[in-house]
């Protein structure tokens, strides 16, 4: 496991990782407490919708997740 500290990828993974797991135990608890659950999976699957649509029709996905959402 150390070994694979010595790559650029790797540390770079990590380290994305332990911000984006930071940014989302602030913001599920947020989301628990406000009890806006439901509100935010309306959202996400909007999103997956628009991702189908953009995909369908040849242009960015990410653009059609951010036009649905």
């Amino acid at each position: 496991m150390i070994e694979a500290l010595q790559y650029t990828f790797f540390t770079n993974a990590l380290l994305a990782g332990f911000l984006a797991s930071m940014a989302c135990g602030v913001i599920g608890s947020y989301v628990v407490v406000k009890r806006i659950s439901a509100l935010t999976g309306g959202i996400s699957h909007s999103a997956f919708g628009g991702v189908g649509l953009a995909y369908f029709l040849g242009v960015n996905p990410l653009i059609g997740a951010v036009a649905f959402s």
